[in-house]
């Protein structure tokens, strides 16, 4: 009788289950008719992410509705740039087990903050360029395993900080650069100029009550001949663009539908329309917002595995921008404060473009041929019967990306083999938490012009990794979460390309990390932060020592006489203030 009714409860639990998992894959296949994406995270298919990226223009709060049935699966959630508000919030409540909430630039308020006080597993929330206060601020003191919260181009204050650092002292509270920031000098290194022969030398005194670095415009003058004939933008602006954005915004691409390389692409700007320079407000620029914003986000440019703009570089565009954004004002006809004299005379000192140099351009890609084409179409139909994707890098390109992202349970060794005869087309792979395994990668070794390749949480080894060696394009390796020791990654030192190489929890040491980075110029291997590590940026303040306690007076005792003690030094005469002038 006992077994039989455990059978039978077995059967109804197993049952069950299997209901559960259709339902999810009904809630998972409705989400993604939409045009967002509904993923698992892991191929356990236990946890999901959630993004709106590709219909944020038109997702609005109805869109979070179909998530409430697994509302408690959801671990990630991106609602950057949508249309939801903060009643839309309230569905966010029975999202018990979400650890990243994205809500940038929307037009959250402090009231919908009010809907986040139940995420007790939230530990990272971006609420850049919302309508968030000091007093919205203060309702997130409730979210104790918040780890990173960014608060950039909000009403948020410092002294608001501080106040919420008090009750979460292990977060990270960024609040960007402020119009304090903005305020102090821009730095340029520069050799201080001679001093004429018959100066006397300054002494010590002197020295110390000088300024702490003289201006810019005097370290670096301004040739008024080259002034005369210098153009702001063709001789300050544009080389700066071409060290740093043409590569991926210029003639031969334009990722995003962006081009930078001449004037009129610039101000016509990408897919969001005429926003990537906005004459007079830098702040409504994305040229300068995404140069601003935090490294590890997604929208920040340039990519933070390519050069980066400096700190003078980004005074040069706000302040060209600000002042109008002309192609044709000259450099000595441009209004120019002292700072910005200074680090245009540093550009344009020897009528030459900045020193940062141009990166060296990739050989652009041969044409498919139309064999080519036609497999790469037949390949691409396949995958998305599977829920694969394969589609160009970019709308100029012949070059694909495949991405798994909603096939993950599904694709292994097999389904990757099926890619072949279009390998040499293929720049971006994702293969993250897919089924495959090291024999897999031997079909990977062969797609010569790989560029970026994931394989995070997938049961790729040491051996697998081996296979990758031969590369030499491949600039970006992920193997998150994979089997991969310090034996596996030391392998790699033939892929002579590769710049960034991710092994967070993996058996791979600091000592191997460094190893591969002594070999490979340019190389940043990345393993994570220890747990050691981790308990010392989430500690507590240590608590203040005890303060003394007050030493004891004793009373002297009756008729004692008192010993006899020096008279006492005279007190040195406070000096005399300077009087004021007579009038």
């Amino acid at each position: 009788m006992i077994r039989s009714t455990l059978l039978a409860f077995l059967a109804t639990t197993a049952l069950l289950s299997a209901q559960d998992d259709k339902a999810v894959a009904d809630i998972v296949a409705k989400v993604n008719a939409t045009g967002a994406s509904l993923a698992p995270i892991s191929a356990d298919a236990k946890t999901y992410r959630f993004t709106a990226l590709n219909v944020a223009k038109e997702f609005t709060d109805a869109g979070l509705a179909p998530l409430a049935p697994i509302a408690d699966k959801i671990t990630s959630l991106d609602l950057a740039r949508t249309k939801v508000t903060d009643g839309g919030l309230k569905s966010l409540g029975a999202m018990k087990n979400l650890v990243e909430l994205h809500l940038e630039n929307t037009g959250i308020t402090d009231a919908g903050l009010d809907a986040l006080k139940p995420l007790a597993s939230l530990e990272y929330l971006n609420l850049y360029g919302t309508k968030v206060t000091d007093a919205g601020a203060a309702k997130l003191s409730a979210l104790a395993k918040l780890k990173s919260l960014y608060l950039w181009q909000t009403a948020v204050t410092k002294n608001g900080v501080a106040a919420l650092k008090k009750a979460l002292p292990g977060a990270h509270i960024n609040i960007g650069w402020t119009a304090e920031d903005d305020a102090k000098p821009v730095a340029v290194a520069a050799a201080p100029a001679a001093a004429p022969a018959s100066a006397p030398a300054a002494k010590p005194a002197e020295k110390a009550a000088a300024p702490a670095a003289a201006p810019a415009a005097a370290a670096k003058p301004l040739d008024p001949a080259l002034a005369g004939k210098a153009v702001v933008f063709n001789d300050v602006i544009m080389p700066i663009l071409e060290a740093k954005c043409t590569s991926c915004h210029g003639a031969d691409k334009g990722k995003g539908k962006l081009r930078m390389h001449t004037f009129a692409d610039l101000m016509k700007g990408g897919g969001d329309g005429p926003t990537t320079i906005v004459a007079g407000k830098p702040d409504d620029s994305l040229a300068i917002v995404r140069a601003n914003l935090p490294k590890d986000d997604d929208e920040h440019m340039p990519p933070s595995d390519e050069p980066q703009l400096t700190k003078e570089e980004i005074a040069i565009l706000k302040w060209w921008i600000t002042e109008g954004a002309s192609d044709t004002v000259t450099v000595a006809a441009a209004k120019k404060t002292p700072d910005i004299e200074g680090i245009i005379g540093g550009f344009i000192k020897t009528g030459s473009k900045p020193a940062a140099a141009k990166a060296a351009e990739k050989p652009k890609a041969k044409p498919l041929s139309e064999a080519e084409k036609k497999a790469v179409a037949d390949l691409a139909a396949k995958m998305q019967g599977i829920g694969a994707s394969i589609m160009p890098l970019a709308l100029d390109t012949e070059q694909q990306r495949l991405s798994v992202i909603n096939a993950a349970d599904k694709f292994s060794d097999k389904e990757l083999a099926m890619l072949a005869p279009i390998a040499a087309t293929l720049s971006w792979v994702d293969l993250a938490r897919s089924q495959i395994t090291d024999a897999g990668l031997a079909t990977i070794g062969k797609f010569a012009n790989l560029e970026r390749l994931h394989l995070e949480n997938t049961k790729v080894t040491d051996a697998g990794v081996a296979q990758l060696a031969g590369l030499k394009n491949l600039e970006y390796l992920n193997l998150y979460g994979t089997k991969v020791t310090d034996a596996g990654i030391a392998k790699l030192a033939t892929a002579t390309g590769l710049k960034k190489l991710f092994v967070w929890q993996t058996a791979v040491t600091q000592a191997g990390a460094k190893a591969l980075e002594a070999k490979i110029p340019g190389l940043v291997v990345n393993i994570g932060l220890s747990e050691a590590e981790i308990a010392k940026l989430t500690a507590p303040p240590p608590a203040p020592p005890p303060a003394p306690a007050p030493a004891k007076k004793e009373e002297p005792k009756k008729d004692a006489k008192p010993a006899a003690t020096p008279a006492p030094k005279p007190a040195a005469a406070p000096a005399k203030p300077a009087e004021a002038p007579k009038k």
